[in-house]
């Protein structure tokens, strides 16, 4: 395990050049007060860093050579998820400091709002990752970015359909997230981050081992 993070993270090296854009653009987001996107920016972000790890397995059949190491393929995907939560982690504490540095400089009294940001971003992030990490070995990379584009339009869809079509259905559910309050959301939305997790991790062990190079 300790020997695929470190391979991960000198893979993570090659991307320096890009790195500091993505720095640059959470640090911007956060100078302008837009913390509603830069906190899930830089979620999307980590998730895009751990599943590029993945890409970088596979470049001229290396995975192939990997798996000839002493390790299982559950090993792999546990790692990948790991690495997944780090990248999520060091994203998160960066954004914060940014925020505070910026409070300091400019008060803006948004802290408990940006608590309630912190936590719906981790679980946002933890669905990304979940998502992405199994598609991504199943169907390698093509094929994953497209399943994964369609599971994002059919979730617009559903919405957008919910919002046109039937009104009556739009108050309904408006009215039981503001039945659930703030509270109540946060520990849904914490219920399904776990659930996705936990059957994203299932679903990627089954088919890393099913997996053939």
């Amino acid at each position: 395990m300790k020997g695929l993070l470190i391979k991960d993270f000198c893979l993570l090296r090659n991307q320096r050049k890009i790195l500091p854009v993505y720095i640059m653009m959470a640090v911007w987001f956060t100078a302008m007060h837009n913390d509603g996107f830069g906190f899930p920016y830089m979620m999307m972000m980590a998730s895009i860093l751990t599943i590029s790890t993945i890409s970088y397995d596979e470049v001229d059949h290396s995975l192939t050579h990997l798996f000839t190491l002493p390790f299982e393929r559950k090993t792999y995907v546990t790692e990948k998820f790991l690495l997944g939560g780090i990248l999520m982690a060091a994203s998160l504490v960066f954004a914060i400091a940014c925020c505070l540095v910026r409070t300091l400089i400019s008060p803006d009294g948004q802290g408990t709002d940006l608590g309630t940001l912190i936590l719906f971003s981790i679980c946002a992030g933890a669905v990304i990752v979940s998502l992405m990490i199994p598609i991504r070995i199943r169907f390698g990379g093509d094929q994953g970015r497209i399943i994964l584009y369609a599971i994002i339009a059919g979730i617009a869809l559903i919405v957008l359909l919910i919002t046109k079509v039937a009104p009556d259905q739009q108050t309904a559910v408006t009215a039981f997230f503001a039945q659930l309050g703030q509270t109540g959301l946060l520990l849904l939305a914490a219920g399904v981050a776990v659930i996705i997790t936990v059957v994203g991790y299932i679903l990627g062990v089954r088919w890393m081992k099913k997996k053939e190079f």
